[in-house]
This record gives C-alpha cells, sequence and structure tokens, in this order.
C-alpha cells in the first residue's frame, strides 16, 4: 500500500513524486498545496491516468487495488476527493472535471466505461456516486451544473448545482447524459441517446427522463 504526498518540494521536479509512506486501506495521492508560481502539479506514476491539480487539499484513493487505466484524466480544484473502488474491468477514456471546490466523487467496485465525461463545470459542493458493478458504454457524460449560471432580476441564483446519484447494477448505454439532480435507482439500463434528468426509486428500463 503507498500513500504518495505531492506538497510542493523546490528541490524536486514537477511530475515527480516527493514522498511515499504507508497507508492501510488501498493507494492515495495527496495535493497539499498550490504548486509555487502557479505551476501545476502532474502526477503520472499511475499507467493510463494522468492527474492534475489546480489547487489544494485534493486528495484520489484507489481502494484495495489501483484499477488498469486506459487514456485516463482528472483535474482537480479545491478540497477534491475522488474515491475509485477496484474493478476487474479496464477504465477507459474517462475525463473527470472536477476544477471546482468541495467535490466528491466516488465509484464502487466493478466499474466499467468506455468513454465519458464527468463534469462539476467549476461549481462548487457537489458529488458524484456511482454504486457497485455499474457499466457505462461510450460518450457518457454526468454533469452537476449546466456550465453557466442564470440570475433572477434580483440577483438570485436561478440554476444551482446538484448532485448525482446512480445505483447499484445500471448499466448506461451509447450517448447518454445524467444532468444535475438525477438519481437513478438499482438495477436500471438507461437506453441509447437518453436524458436523464428526474429521480426514480424503482429500477426499470427508461429512455429520454
Amino acid at each position: 500500500v503507498i500513500c504518495v504526498n505531492a506538497e510542493y518540494n523546490e528541490n524536486a521536479d514537477f511530475g515527480d513524486i516527493v514522498r511515499i509512506d504507508n497507508f492501510d486501506n488501498g493507494y492515495e495521492v495527496i495535493n497539499s498545496v498550490l504548486e509555487k508560481d502557479n505551476k501545476i502539479k502532474v502526477i503520472k506514476h499511475v499507467r493510463g491516468l494522468k492527474i492534475k491539480f489546480y489547487g489544494s487539499n485534493n486528495i484520489i484513493k484507489f481502494v484495495d487495488k489501483i484499477p488498469s487505466f486506459k487514456n485516463v484524466k482528472f483535474d482537480c480544484g479545491d478540497n477534491t476527493t475522488i474515491c475509485i473502488n477496484t474493478t476487474k474491468h479496464k477504465i477507459k477514456n474517462l475525463y473527470i472535471n472536477a476544477r471546482s471546490e468541495n467535490t466528491d466523487i466516488s465509484i464502487d467496485k466493478d466499474f466499467s466505461i468506455e468513454s465519458g465525461t464527468f463534469d462539476t463545470h467549476g461549481e462548487p459542493n457537489t458529488k458524484i456516486s456511482i454504486g457497485k458493478d455499474c457499466q457505462f458504454g461510450c460518450n457518457i457524460e454526468l454533469d452537476t451544473a449546466d456550465g453557466h449560471t442564470i440570475y433572477s432580476t434580483d440577483g438570485e441564483i436561478l440554476n444551482t448545482p446538484k448532485d448525482i446519484t446512480i445505483g447499484n447494477h445500471v448499466w448506461l448505454c451509447k450517448n447518454v447524459s445524467v444532468l444535475k439532480g438525477a438519481k437513478i435507482p438499482n438495477n436500471s439500463v438507461i437506453a441509447k441517446g437518453s436524458i436523464f434528468t428526474k429521480l426514480y426509486e424503482q429500477g426499470d428500463i427508461y429512455k429520454s427522463v
């Protein structure tokens, strides 16, 4: 088990591992401070996975075993936690844009994806939770925010970000978009090309809901 602490070290090249220590329940990458002169710390020691820290106090945790990655990238802002459990599948072509504050993304056991993007759109205080044994197809999008802020005439924000929750044993078919506030129950299939926006309590086959 390995804990990598990516604190700034003036004697280390960017991309170097600064310190290796013990961790009890998996593998953890920690970014504690913004890099000096706003330079970006890049961790490249996990094959197929590229991590960029744009802020501070970020944690990437791999529980039990580091998954196999291919063309995967994480961008982290401030106080971001990304926790990925062990999986028998290769995680492929995934971009997680968490360049925001207080983002929490958790992916449970045996997750698989062909390609997709999980995006907070820079909005703070959101969570994405994915349950056990979930299978995602190609071009999957999970968006906890709209990508732009809409204000009322009184200056009130009308489109606040919201969490996304996906239960256990869920299959997202090709070109599915899951938008803010969505909750997908256990044992569900979301049909090809669907846009999922609502909260449902019972597993079923859904199409553009």
